[in-house]
């Protein structure tokens, strides 16, 4: 979830534990009790009751409203002189939700009578309240499992009248069983049908007696190869998961969005570039050590590495999960044979 808060409210608002992925909510298909969206809703819940009301006093019809529109399918929420939307959210939520906010709601906090407001007038409220709304909602496009909306909302309002079905020890079970058992069996079979089709339908395709696919792009100069696992190549590559989602690249054009803006804001002079990097094959995932040994200096690769020549059963970071296979287009720049 994209922070558009000061640090008193991203710590009211933090990122919800389940949001690694990117399948999205869904509005549809909601008749039967999902126990899933649910224990999100939730997790949502309970960060609006016991976060965002005590402390922002926000209105919070108008922040379940919201999310239930944006999950309903509408991509724009209107509200006062303003349409939010996932590309400007972060712009507008400075000017209601950013740093000046934080002695404001350290004064309604400090205030017993309980009087104090957060926001000058009853507009400012609604504007803030929508935007949380939306934040929330936006967010869950990027759960690793469809969300879905009945049983969501339901959980919004269960919590609200303290009526919930699920006991917070009975979720946390449900979630851990989720994440350690359900998600790894569920990649592992995906990842391999995604493997088998890439290896009927490719054309091109060859691979390796370890498992990985490969398709050279071009072969470069045959004569200066990687040999050793020491070897140090110099590279651009770009990874993505079978979702076909980008997790990492050195690629100006391919990265994504959020690390172009990061970059053009605290590393103005990288911005535009492509960023070369170097490393000994031995300081990388198996499917690397084996795969670019495929190719000569100025020659282009796509890997398709399984699972276990990958990151295995432990996953990395928030979009590589337990037993993905994963898809790599290399560009080898150059080799430097270890010292001997």
């Amino acid at each position: 979830m994209k922070k558009i808060f000061s640090t008193i409210a991203a710590c009211v608002v933090a990122t919800m534990t389940m949001s690694c992925g990117s399948t999205g909510s869904a509005s549809g298909e909601d008749v039967k009790f999902d126990s899933l969206s649910y224990i999100v809703g939730m997790d949502i819940a309970n960060q609006i009751e016991k976060g965002i009301m005590p402390q922002l006093k926000a209105d919070y019809d108008v922040i379940v409203e919201t999310i239930g529109k944006v999950m309903g399918g509408e991509t724009s929420v209107k509200v006062a002189d303003y349409t939010i939307t996932k590309e400007n959210i972060q712009e507008i939520g400075m000017k209601f939700l950013g740093p000046e906010i934080t002695p404001k709601v350290q004064a309604a906090m400090a205030d017993t009578t309980g009087m104090t407001e957060v926001f000058g007038t009853p507009e400012e409220k609604k504007i803030a309240s929508t935007l949380l709304g939306a934040d929330f909602a936006f967010g869950l496009e990027r759960a690793p499992f469809k969300v879905q909306k009945k049983s969501f909302l339901e959980a919004i309002n269960d919590v609200h009248n303290q009526a919930q079905k699920i006991t917070d020890d009975q979720a946390r079970d449900f979630m851990q069983n989720y994440f350690t058992v359900v998600v790894p069996a569920e990649n592992e079979r995906l990842s391999k049908e995604w493997l088998a089709e890439i290896e009927k339908e490719e054309k091109g395709v060859k691979k390796t007696e370890s498992g990985i696919l490969y398709k050279i792009v071009n072969e470069g100069d045959a004569s200066t190869k990687a040999v050793n696992d020491d070897d140090v190549v110099k590279v651009l590559y770009t990874g993505t998961t079978r979702a076909g989602k980008v997790f990492d690249s050195n690629r100006w054009a391919d990265m994504p969005e959020q690390r172009q803006q990061m970059i053009k804001a605290y590393q103005p002079d990288q911005a535009e570039k492509d960023n070369p990097i170097e490393f000994p094959l031995n300081r990388v995932i198996k499917g690397w050590t084996e795969g670019m040994k495929l190719v000569g200096k100025g020659g282009r690769i796509i890997l398709w590495i399984p699972a276990k020549l990958a990151y295995d059963k432990q996953g990395a970071g928030q979009d590589i999960g337990a037993n993905e296979a994963l898809r790599f287009d290399v560009e080898l720049l150059d080799v430097t044979p270890a010292a001997k």
